[in-house]
C-alpha cells in the first residue's frame, strides 16, 4: 500500500460570509468536470441537486469595459469557465459560446466568444454561463439555489464535498442582480 502526500501552498484568500444562517443540512457534493479552475472560493453560487450533484453557476467578474460590439471580454482570473462554455451578460438577452480563452495576461484571462453579446458593460459587472446559445432569450444554465461556505481547492477526479447556504449575510460578494433576485436568502452588502 503506497502513501500519496499532496502539497498546496495557501494563499489569503477573500472571506464573504459574514453571518450563516440556514445551510443544506449535511453539505453538497459539486460537480468538477464543468469547471476551469483549481479553487472554488467562498461565495461561488451553485444550483439545487440534480441527481444528488450540485453544479456551479459559472460567473466572472470584468476587469475592463466592454463595447456593445466586443468579441472579447477581459475576466479576473480564477474564474471557472472552459472553452465552449455559452456566457450571458444578463437574462433574456445574447448568449454566445467562448471559442478561446487566453490566459497569457497575469492580470486578467480573455474571453472569446464568436458572435459579440450586444451589450456595453462596465469593468465590476458579470458575465454569467448561459444554457443556449441565441441571440436572445438566454437563462441560466443551472438555477442558483445556495452560496459554497468554504473555499477549497478543485481536484480533476476527485469528489468535492462543500457547505451550501440559503440563508446568511454576504460581504464584496459580486453578486449580479439577475443571481440576487433568484437568491432571496442571502443579503449582500
Amino acid at each position: 500500500m503506497s502513501m500519496t502526500v499532496t502539497r498546496r501552498k495557501d494563499t489569503s484568500t477573500p472571506r464573504v460570509f459574514m453571518h450563516k444562517v440556514a445551510d443544506v443540512r449535511g453539505g453538497v457534493s459539486v460537480n468538477v468536470t464543468e469547471l476551469g479552475c483549481d479553487f472554488l472560493p467562498e461565495g461561488t453560487v451553485i444550483s439545487a441537486p440534480v441527481d444528488g450533484i450540485c453544479h456551479v453557476v459559472k460567473r466572472a467578474t470584468l476587469t475592463a469595459d466592454a463595447t456593445n460590439s466586443a468579441t472579447e471580454y477581459k475576466v479576473a482570473k480564477g474564474h471557472p469557465f472552459k472553452v465552449g462554455d455559452v456566457i450571458m451578460l444578463t437574462t433574456n438577452a445574447k448568449a454566445y459560446a467562448i471559442t478561446a480563452i487566453d490566459t497569457s495576461n497575469a492580470s486578467y484571462d480573455a474571453l472569446t466568444v464568436g458572435t459579440t453579446l450586444g451589450t456595453a458593460a462596465s469593468a465590476g459587472d458579470q458575465i454569467m454561463q448561459a444554457k443556449t446559445a441565441g441571440a436572445s432569450g438566454s437563462e441560466f444554465k443551472y438555477v442558483p439555489f445556495a452560496l459554497t461556505g468554504t473555499g477549497k481547492p478543485v481536484g480533476q477526479g476527485r469528489n468535492l464535498d462543500v457547505d451550501a447556504w440559503l440563508i446568511g449575510v454576504t460581504k464584496g460578494n459580486p453578486l449580479p442582480s439577475a443571481i440576487a433576485s433568484v437568491l432571496t436568502g442571502i443579503i449582500n452588502y
